[in-house]
């Protein structure tokens, strides 16, 4: 631990108050210094953060709140009464130990700063612009589609000239000066952000690589917006800011960047075994070409030879590359065989094993640095509290910042648990709470967090079993599939059934309507709108209630009642729900996705980088009536909508080279509207980069995670039976299959699902 001089030192000579006011500021001001070069945390802190510096002004009143709404109200307030000293010692030690439990951390030079109220409040609003910067990022990204090309000089509505010429996307396209407007906006807000951090982070933010990233970054995109403005940079400025673009997301965003950083670290992995490959394949051309040259014309040279066993590698191709030399030379299946094992099946498969290995090794670096985070804060949450430099802390002190901690977290009875919450870090049993029991603040702390509430409302056992009994469950899901059999009917009829459908429909709708009634007079409004399916069912029902007093207004409202009930009847997909596998599968999707969402956005920016560089190398090329395309099998097979002529057009062909299937169908069509072989560099290098390496990286990613939390969610659910079942022997009673308890896995964050699967690594 750091070692301080104590805040307030006793003096054997008498001082005045303006002297020992003076000795205080000085002292204050050598903790900061030191404390901020010696506690240097890793730089994982970013947007995100709902987390209150404040202390409320009624502590009885405001414990009683949810925590949803202390949190909402702490961000809402504004500066604290004149003359409470906020930023006292333990509420400073609170708010570190409150971010060392989300897995941030609050910087030191937040908490040390000149004017703490208004670095507060400056940090607070820059994490609250998390939504306005990720609407931002989703801007930059969908602009380029409604973008004139570069290559087009015509006006609007058709810049590009015939649009039957010319195979387009037909999406609309918007003046250059409204796009030059939105990409400005965009730029200001993020500047306005940056310079937030810039002032709750002072002259630090200078020391930090990616502070300085940002700036570069927005200074860039003002140049590049003022040029095309002002008409100096024409054409090429809206180039360069279309790359800029891409960059913003990554530097700004601290999932994409964490991912984007993990990705760089192991491209010398990707390059080792991609020369290993390119080795083998050049190597295997020269065989092919000695051995078939003058019996096939794909094997007629050495580079028709490597080109073509370069797309077999790939299998886009097979078997119709090697069918010739099949059926000339029956052994020649030893050949092509040999390669595809090789290659295929051993190489492609070693390089996707060791790319994805070395993945999850940076991926435990990411873990470190959010572990080394908060023991950073709360070693400074320490030596906040252990002013008199003893290397320990006694029980006063700590029941003071449990108190402190439960104004910013919601722990059950925290007066009353103080005492068990010290007990349970003084390990060595002397009342005292050392700083390596004191590391272990979050861990005790969050166990008292994560205790299930007790519910509120209690139900008698009559009522329980009325709503929830199986056979009142069978007769709603009989009325709901005998309305969407009558709706579905009642659409293909006409005349007296058509009539008297309609009729039966509405009964169905009064059915709904008081099944909705009885289970809110049950079971309260509360535990009913917390069910998706009651929710879902309940707005369907008042729609078809509110039809059927319209009808007697307006007969052209009482068709709408079948489409109403067909949807309705989509709450069937639910009865899936009663497999207990597919119901984990489908609410562990729900957990993952989001949390992969980072890595999903990255495979997202490499394809619109190479459909952005397509735009600008081979936009115009592909028309009607194009010579060079002639005899071509792209147009034979009308590929020629896969283009590169706009931005839309350009991800749609990135996506199918992503599949990968006759990829290279529409590499050698632009290898002849270019009349260059050279031109197949270019998907070469998005096989490479966005299949080969990326590609695999993400699937290989979500498949683990899946898996991984598919296994979390069979444990919680095979924790809670054996709960549920003790709980009933004990009070004697009976619960049905059909209602079988089911606790899906809380939200998690990116750094969350990371931290998970190193641990089961």
């Amino acid at each position: 631990m750091p070692s301080f001089r104590p805040l307030y030192r006793a003096s054997s000579v008498p001082v005045d108050g303006e002297n020992r006011s003076t000795k205080r500021s000085l002292s204050r001001d050598v903790m900061r210094k030191k404390l901020l070069r010696r506690n240097t945390l890793p730089d994982i802190q970013e947007e995100g953060l709902y987390t209150p510096l404040r202390r409320p002004s009624s502590y009885s009143v405001y414990n009683l709140l949810p925590p949803d709404a202390k949190r909402a109200r702490d961000l809402e307030a504004g500066l604290d009464p004149p003359g409470h000293q906020l930023h006292s010692n333990v509420e400073m030690a609170a708010a570190l130990v409150d971010q060392a439990m989300q897995g941030r951390y609050l910087p030191l030079p937040v908490v040390y700063h000149k004017d703490y109220d208004t670095a507060k409040r400056a940090f607070i609003l820059y994490h609250q612009l998390y939504i306005a910067r990720a609407l931002v990022y989703v801007i930059l990204m969908l602009l380029p589609f409604f973008e004139v090309p570069a290559w087009c000089n015509e006006k609007l509505p058709h810049p590009c000239g015939d649009p039957k010429k010319y195979p387009l996307s037909g999406l609309p396209y918007i003046h250059p000066y409204i796009s030059l407007a939105i990409e400005t906006c965009c730029v200001l807000l993020l500047a306005w952000s940056v310079a937030l951090q810039r002032y709750f982070l002072g002259s630090s933010f200078w020391q930090n690589q990616i502070s300085i990233y940002k700036v570069v970054l927005l200074v860039a995109m003002y140049i590049s917006i003022s040029a095309s403005a002002l008409g100096i940079a024409g054409d090429q400025g809206t180039k360069i800011s279309m790359y800029l673009r891409i960059l913003i997301p990554i530097v700004f965003s601290r999932a994409i960047r964490g991912c984007f950083r993990m990705t760089l670290l192991i491209v010398h992995t990707f390059m080792d075994i991609t020369v290993l490959v390119v080795i083998f394949v050049m190597l295997s051309a020269w065989l092919g070409t000695t051995l078939f040259s003058e019996s096939t014309i794909e094997f007629k040279d050495y580079g028709t030879s490597l080109l073509n066993l370069f797309v077999l590698l790939t299998t886009a191709n097979n078997p119709s590359v090697w069918a010739t030399a099949y059926r000339t030379n029956r052994f020649a299946f030893f050949f092509f065989s040999t390669y595809l094992l090789v290659g295929f099946f051993f190489l492609m498969n070693l390089a996707f094993s060791v790319v994805y290995s070395n993945y999850k090794t940076q991926m435990a670096v990411e873990v470190a640095k959010r572990i080394t985070a908060r023991q950073g804060n709360l070693r400074a949450a320490f030596s906040l509290l252990d002013i008199r430099h003893q290397e320990w802390i006694d029980g006063a002190t700590m029941i003071a910042l449990f108190l402190a901690i439960g104004r910013y977290r919601h722990i059950p009875d925290v007066r009353a648990r103080t005492s068990h919450l010290f007990l349970a870090l003084n390990k060595r049993g002397d009342f005292k709470i050392w700083s390596d029991e004191f590391e272990e603040l979050c861990d005790v702390i969050a166990k008292e967090v994560e205790r299930p509430p007790e519910l509120r409302r209690r139900m008698s056992k009559s009522e329980m079993q009325f709503v929830n009994h199986p056979v009142y469950s069978y007769v709603v899901w009989g009325f709901t599939l005998g309305s969407l059999a009558a709706a579905i009917t009642e659409l293909n009829v006409n005349g007296s059934a058509k009539l008297l459908l309609l009729s039966i429909e509405f009964l169905f709708g009064w059915v709904f309507a008081m099944d909705a009634l009885l289970k809110l007079c049950l079971q309260g409004w509360k535990s009913y709108w917390g069910r998706l399916l009651n929710k879902f069912d309940f707005v369907l029902t008042v729609l078809v209630v509110a039809l059927h007093f319209s009808s007697f207004f307006y007969d052209g409202a009482r068709p709408w009642v079948s489409y109403l009930l067909i949807v309705r009847g989509f709450r069937t997909i639910a009865l899936l729900s009663l497999i207990t596998r597919w119901r984990l599968m489908a609410q562990t999707l729900i957990v993952v996705i989001p949390a992969t969402a980072p890595i999903l956005a990255l495979q997202f920016l490499i394809c619109s980088a190479f459909s952005i560089l397509g735009m600008h190398l081979f936009g115009g090329l592909v028309y009607e009536g194009n010579p060079a395309l002639t005899g071509t099998q792209y147009l034979d097979l009308g590929f020629e909508v896969f283009n590169y002529n706009d931005y839309a057009s350009a991800m749609a062909t990135s996506f199918n080279l992503c599949v990968v299937n006759k990829w290279y169908v529409i590499m050698d069509g632009y290898a002849a509207a270019t009349n260059s072989r050279w031109s197949r560099i270019f998907f070469m290098a998005f096989w490479a980069i966005a299949v080969v390496f990326t590609l695999n990286v993400v699937v290989a990613f979500f498949t683990e995670a899946f898996t991984n939390q598919m296994e979390k969610a069979e444990r919680i659910r095979a924790r809670e039976l054996k709960r549920n079942a003790e709980e009933d022997a004990r009070l004697g009673r009976k619960r049905s299959g059909m209602n079988l308890p089911f606790r899906a896995t809380k939200s998690l964050s990116y750094y969350d699902l990371y931290e998970d699967i190193v641990k089961k690594t």
